[in-house]
């Protein structure tokens, strides 16, 4: 008589878990409609990858997504966030969107990241400045057009969910109601330490 041999279930590396991912509204909304395509889109968003259409139910989704997630790994804050790499310095801001889907809900998110100048443009807005005959509140008026226009082309702040996700039959888009937020005065003190510290002759000017 021969012994059968039975080899060892195998085991799945879970990348990351399922419920850590996402919030409890958003769970729900896959649990309901896991073959929407928006909620597959949102998904993708959220995770880099999108689902195969094989998989039609919530748990093949969610042993899908624990499977091939890329875990995110928030960066560390810069400790002297108001200088740059080159010299220059950058901004901390705050942006916020409230995202609105065909699935029929809408989400508010928010995130940060800072929004960075270089030496070279920070000393030709200066520059500029001074040859108008303006003063510092010149120099920030611009920097701060510049993040109006520039921070959610440039940035790639980590936009998180809060709040629940609202389900209606509004009028639906891709996202509305984006803002950016940030210190007037974190632009004020940013720009005189570094023209005190590197260009104090352009500071006198001001």
């Amino acid at each position: 008589m021969s012994d059968l041999m039975t080899a060892p279930p195998l085991t799945v590396e879970r990348k990351c878990q399922f419920e850590a991912m996402f919030d409890a509204s958003f769970i729900e909304l896959i649990r309901l409609v896991p073959c929407n395509p928006y909620v597959r889109a949102l998904i993708l968003k959220l995770i880099g990858q999108m689902p195969g259409s094989e998989l039609e139910t919530f748990d093949q989704l969610k042993d899908w997504i624990e499977r091939n997630c890329t875990q995110r790994v928030r960066p560390m804050p810069n400790q002297n966030r108001q200088r740059s790499a080159d010299g220059g310095i950058s901004i901390s801001v705050e942006f916020s969107e409230t995202e609105n889907g065909r699935a029929d809900y809408s989400v508010s998110r928010s995130g940060n990241d800072e929004f960075r100048i270089g030496a070279d443009d920070l000393i030709e807005i200066v520059q500029e400045v001074i040859e108008a005959g303006g003063s510092m509140d010149e120099v920030v008026d611009t920097i701060a057009g510049k993040i109006d226009d520039d921070a959610w082309n440039e940035c790639d702040p980590e936009m998180d969910s809060y709040g629940d996700y609202n389900y209606s039959d509004h009028e639906s888009s891709d996202s509305s109601d984006c803002e950016t937020n940030y210190s007037r005065n974190d632009i004020r003190s940013a720009v005189r330490t570094y023209l005190q510290e590197q260009r104090p002759e352009l500071m006198a000017e001001l």
